[in-house]
């Protein structure tokens, strides 16, 4: 069996500094967003805010004692073999890909065209540049240590199917007007495009920042919580650059607000994957959930 190993202390406190510096900035996040939400007004704002920092407490306290216990154990899955210290060039590829995907939104969002590449320019990116780091051996493809066993497969991912079911199911509920299903030639491409994205997205995120992740601090509990949070943040950009591309800040503060909560959701998710993959090791698992949780919204706005 294989264990996780004694952990640097420097990283280690690294580590835990990084997430007691994002946990507080979720907190306030998720506060500023559930204040939004009731539209308090000034005579009911101090009661607002009270039982608002009450729940939030409350809601992060219980996620943070679940992640506890999602984490816990001892057995790995993968590690980075040879290359165990990449964390630095999995998150300068990170970068480069979302440099590369701003850039071109950018370019193409003055000419007007923005939504004609709002699907496949991400995909690409994502695709192509962690190709390129890895053809160039920049960041290594991490090494398996061994396999789950098929009970654990199955019992793991019946749940997790089954949770990026209601996920995905959550998103059209409320407005099954607005839901339209194609023939089933008509779902052939947008399905291969959901499962080519969430495969790209897992791979950067689970297979070689979370796996990196762990080989650096040897902490389950920091590398699912520090790559979630990463996770979160790589979607933002795009969503929020329109405004950002015409100057107009006052869009663009409107743009953070209606965001806010989806961002919250997508690091939520990103806990969702990250333990699945500390669970299993399973690539196919997770690029399947992923690929479940994303129908709903997309069968929303149009395939």
């Amino acid at each position: 069996m294989h264990v996780l190993g004694h952990p640097s202390p420097g990283m280690l406190m690294i580590a835990r500094r990084l997430s007691q510096f994002f946990a507080l900035a979720l907190a306030a996040l998720t506060f500023w967003v559930m204040v939004s939400a009731l539209g308090a007004v000034d005579p009911e704002f101090p009661g607002a805010t009270y039982v608002v920092s009450t729940l939030v407490a409350v809601l992060f306290g219980l996620l943070f004692v679940l992640l506890r216990f999602a984490t816990a154990g001892s057995t790995i899955f993968w590690s980075g073999g040879a290359r165990p210290n990449q964390v630095g060039w999995i998150l300068a590829m990170i970068g480069v890909a979302l440099a590369v995907l701003l850039s071109a939104g950018w370019i193409f969002e003055r000419q007007g065209r923005l939504d004609e590449i709002a699907r496949i320019a991400p995909l690409l990116t994502w695709s192509l540049v962690p190709a390129a780091f890895l053809a160039l051996g920049l960041v290594k493809w991490p090494v398996r240590l061994k396999c789950a066993s098929k009970q654990r497969l199955f019992l793991v991912g019946a749940a997790a199917v089954s949770f990026a079911i209601a996920v995905s199911y959550k998103h059209f509920a409320n407005d099954p007007s607005m839901l339209e299903i194609p023939s089933v030639g008509g779902l052939f491409i947008p399905v291969a495009d959901l499962i080519a994205a969430a495969a790209a997205e897992e791979v950067v995120c689970r297979v070689l920042l979370l796996t990196a992740l762990l080989d650096l601090t040897r902490s389950r509990f920091h590398a699912v919580f520090l790559s979630s949070v990463v996770f979160g943040l790589a979607h933002a950009p795009l969503a929020l650059m329109r405004p950002v591309v015409h100057g107009d800040w006052l869009i663009l503060q409107y743009a953070a607000q209606a965001y806010a909560p989806e961002f919250l959701w997508q690091t939520l998710f990103g806990l969702v994957l990250g333990v699945l993959w500390l669970r299993t090791g399973s690539i196919g698992l997770v690029v399947l959930t992923h690929a479940v949780m994303n129908v709903g919204p997309t069968l929303l706005t149009g395939l």
